[in-house]
């Protein structure tokens, strides 16, 4: 993200004074982190006119660079209200906190673009099933990485027949979350804070969405953590998960590393007589086959994926159809999350719900 365009954005903000006078929005977006930030920048693009509110939970002593009077930071959400029904709250909080912010926003009628992970083992659901429901409202949960055309067009290959039979799926993330943000300590980031839904498997699900995007729920997972017993963090930082099928997909081995010296993040199918790779750090996917190769590199940036789930939630709400990724969908990415922490926890292989 273009950090000048960030703080562009920061500093046409305005704090609200605390006069206990509602306003309404139509973009209301709960906390001020990089991915807070990335939505509000892609907002102001796609809906420059649209007013918008930031809710943000501790007083900073930057509160003086919010000054624009399109845009409010607040600190009680019991001050904002949707403009109408087609208004947006992004949840953008911790991981623990997601459940229950989306409750209390959707109470009021906003529809829903709930960032990844849905939320953590433990929070009960049944309460927002039920508002979004008898509201009917539209969401969204940010699993970004499916409205990438890469994975958009493997989907498409494995639809035909000659792509069917799957031997092995190989599923790879290395990187150091230490320097994704780079303007904070790291210890101090939800990444590496087991109280916020810190870990590698919360932070890395993207991989676990897709997995189901693309060959369906597993029926069970066993996890080892292999990360370095001498660990710093309290948290899992390195794993390997096995995902059991039916003789269809006979195996899913997923390699999960967030304090890696190296960089790599791709997904290689293994049929019968080639291999689909998609190398998300190039934007490609190759097929190689016993008498040939093709490579197709993508255009597309992260940033696209972002705009499109947040036009993909605009267009549901429009025309009153789903989003690709509705939150009772996205229950199973989340049942197959939490079998992966018991898994974890109790050193046994886990039957997905």
């Amino acid at each position: 993200m273009n950090n000048g365009l960030i703080l562009a954005i920061i500093k046409i903000m305005r704090k609200l004074k605390n006069n206990n006078k509602k306003i309404f929005v139509d973009y209301l977006i709960i906390g001020t982190g990089s991915i807070a930030l990335r939505h509000l920048e892609n907002i102001v693009k796609l809906s420059p006119k649209k007013k918008i509110a930031i809710c943000r939970r501790f007083t900073q002593n930057d509160d003086n660079k919010f000054i624009n009077a399109k845009i409010d930071i607040i600190q009680n959400l019991d001050l904002v209200a949707p403009v109408n029904n087609k208004s947006i709250a992004i949840i953008c909080s911790a991981a623990t906190m997601h459940i229950a912010d989306a409750e209390n926003v959707a109470k009021k009628g906003f529809n829903l673009l709930i960032e990844k992970p849905l939320t953590v083992p433990g929070v009960k659901t049944e309460k927002l099933s039920k508002i979004c429901k008898e509201l009917k409202l539209k969401t969204l949960v940010g699993y970004n990485m499916r409205f990438t055309n890469r994975l958009k067009s493997i989907l498409n290959i494995l639809k035909k027949s000659q792509y069917r039979n799957i031997k092995e799926v190989e599923i790879s993330v290395e990187t150091d979350f230490r320097k994704w943000r780079r303007n904070q300590n790291y210890k101090n980031s939800v990444s590496f804070k087991k109280e916020l839904g810190g870990g590698v498997i919360n932070e890395l699900s993207h991989e676990i969405d897709y997995l189901r995007l693309l060959f369906g729920k597993p029926k069970k997972v066993t996890v080892k953590d292999i990360s370095k017993t001498n660990s710093l963090f309290d948290i899992e930082t390195n794993i390997i998960a096995i995902f059991e099928y039916s003789e269809k997909y006979p195996i899913v081995r997923m390699r999960l590393n967030m304090l890696s010296k190296n960089t790599k993040r791709y997904c290689k199918v293994y049929l019968d007589n080639s291999t689909l790779t998609i190398d998300h750090m190039n934007n490609s996917l190759l097929i190689n086959k016993s008498t040939s190769t093709q490579s197709k590199y993508y255009k597309d940036n992260l940033n696209d994926s972002y705009m499109r789930e947040l036009k993909n939630l605009s267009d549901a709400i429009k025309s009153n159809s789903n989003t690709d990724l509705e939150f009772e969908e996205c229950l199973t990415t989340q049942y197959m999350i939490n079998a992966m922490h018991k898994s974890l926890q109790s050193k046994k292989s886990i039957a997905i719900r």
